[in-house]
């Protein structure tokens, strides 16, 4: 199969020169043989056909004004939720800890009884610790005898006169506080003694 190449090229033809029997004389090109002269460098569509429009796809711009706010007020409210979580969470703790540690669940308990210890102990924080043994604790027969009631002495005052009565046989009736919890300046007991009855 031979190829002619003596035809002329389709794509150097100037179609605004058509003549009426669809043929055209080839158009001359310019100096640099790429671009017919008399054309604007760029080739016509035929005639009777439109060039189509721009096939570009253009991505629709985001409204700054407005996403940009909404964003901060978003970040705002986020953070604001997250300061009264905090918020409630510390308030829980703090009251929990005030519960247990500082406030007593009984304020007027009474025990009766013959002390048997007294003194002071501690590495960093010494209080007096004390030791007792109830009279229910006499007069129940169904147990071993035993020291049954340990309690912290906060006032050294007042741990000296209960110090005084230390295997003397005579009873005494402490009044106490009970907490939840022991802090170690207050002493290693729950229970706290507050004064003195004999």
């Amino acid at each position: 199969m031979n190829f002619d190449d003596k035809g002329n090229d389709y794509f150097l033809h100037n179609f605004k020169d058509e003549s009426g029997n669809g043929t055209s004389a080839p158009s001359e090109t310019s100096s640099t043989g790429n671009t017919p002269t008399g054309s604007t460098g760029t080739t016509d569509a035929p005639a009777g056909h439109e060039r189509p429009a721009s096939t570009g796809f253009t991505f629709p711009e985001a409204d700054t004004r407005t996403s940009a706010p909404h964003m901060v007020e978003k970040k705002r409210k986020r953070r604001h939720g997250w300061r009264w979580f905090f918020l409630i969470v510390f308030l829980a703790l703090g009251v929990t800890v005030y519960i247990r540690y500082f406030v007593p669940y009984a304020t007027e308990s009474r025990t009766t009884g013959y002390v048997t210890r007294v003194e002071k102990r501690g590495i960093i924080f010494k209080t007096f610790e004390g030791e007792m043994i109830s009279q229910s604790q006499l007069t129940d027969t169904t147990r071993v005898y035993s020291r049954d009631f340990y309690f912290s002495i906060p006032d050294d005052s007042l741990a000296r006169v209960i110090q005084s009565y230390e295997g003397t046989g005579r009873p005494v009736t402490l009044t106490c506080k009970r907490y939840f919890g022991t802090l170690p300046w207050r002493g290693a007991s729950k229970i706290v003694v507050t004064s003195i009855d004999n």
